[in-house]
């Protein structure tokens, strides 16, 4: 068990009990992957709730102060996430906090806890945030021992066990300090001048590789799931990227690969299933999107702007070196 890392999605409310999540990021750190609800204010929060919980291995619910925002369904994304979580059978454990006096929170919360403790749920009690890591200990190895799961990733190498202990801004680094035809004594650089040179992998644009992706298939009323690979193009891949905002998510790096692969899964899965009437929720497989992503910072076409302990706290934008092949592409297809 020490050697396999589980994908855990965390369900909670937003902008509640910070320190606990602070406290649940540090002991799975070196245990598990994590992700977690996001505001139910974005307009996408429910699609990305439902997408992790369908690809987590297991999945831990904290019920604090918050009964969460609200959304038009009435109900809050981590009630929703709670519900979703029981439909796919995932392996849950929930950590509530105890109330003595109920009046001090929502009905809403109260009727979730009632819920939650009437229902068959693995569930653990705390009253303060030091409480968290050693109720962790406890409820983390009794789950994982309890309801085996054929996923999770196997530290292979010593290589493998440091990216994964990096954080993004150092696996940035290390990546730029491949780059043998840095100058380290060119402080005054532009940054169009570091993104025309700073390139340790190039990538040349007429290559092609193949990804793994899922969609679903309505045929004859019925909803299939279907898993295929497809071919892309890097030149693709970066007229893709220059269509997105200026700075971007890793999500919204996914939302582009899907956007670009939907109708290309279409023609391909239509061509072997002819009475396929419509295909939808085309995503690319998340390990195929995370080594696209670190084959794009190697080949300085995307950069990090700001980073945070989240994924979510990501951003990214388009390099110059990048926008000038994109321009040298064109005229040259222009001429």
């Amino acid at each position: 068990m020490p050697h396999r890392r589980y994908h855990i999605h965390v369900i909670c409310a937003d902008n509640d009990q910070l320190l606990v999540l602070d406290s649940v990021a540090i002991f799975f750190q070196a245990r598990a992957f994590l992700t977690y609800d996001v505001s139910s204010k974005l307009p996408k929060a429910s699609l990305y709730g439902r997408q992790c919980i369908d690809s987590c291995d297991y999945a831990l619910m904290i019920i604090g102060d918050s009964y969460g925002t609200v959304q038009k369904t009435g109900v809050s994304q981590m009630h929703l996430s709670y519900l979703n979580a029981k439909a796919k059978l995932k392996p849950l454990l929930i950590l509530v906090k105890n109330h003595y006096q109920e009046a001090g929170i929502s009905r809403q919360l109260q009727e979730l806890v009632k819920l939650v403790s009437k229902q068959d749920n693995q569930i653990y009690y705390y009253d303060t945030e030091d409480d968290i890591e050693a109720l962790l200990v406890q409820a983390y190895y009794n789950t994982v021992g309890s309801h085996k799961v054929a996923g999770g990733w196997v530290r292979a190498t010593e290589e493998m066990i440091k990216f994964s202990n990096q954080t993004v801004a150092e696996r940035f680094a290390d990546l730029l300090s491949k780059n043998k035809n840095i100058n380290a004594n060119r402080e005054s650089s532009t940054d169009e001048d570091f993104g025309a040179d700073n390139v340790s992998q190039p990538i040349i644009l007429t290559e092609t590789f193949d990804v793994r992706y899922s969609a679903q298939a309505y045929e004859g009323g019925n909803l299939k799931d279907v898993t295929r690979d497809i071919t892309l193009s890097w030149q693709e891949i970066l007229a893709a990227l220059v269509k997105i905002p200026s700075t971007f998510s890793s999500y919204g790096l996914q939302n582009a690969i899907n956007r670009l692969i939907a109708p290309k899964a279409e023609i391909d899965i239509k061509n072997d299933m002819p009475n396929v009437h419509a295909v939808s929720r085309c995503q690319v497989s998340q390990d195929d999107l995370n080594h696209l992503q670190r084959q794009l910072v190697s080949a300085n076409w995307i950069q990090l702007t700001t980073y945070g302990t989240r994924l979510s706290q990501e951003l990214w934008k388009l390099t110059f070196y990048a926008k000038n092949l994109l321009e040298n592409e064109n005229s040259q297809t222009s001429e």
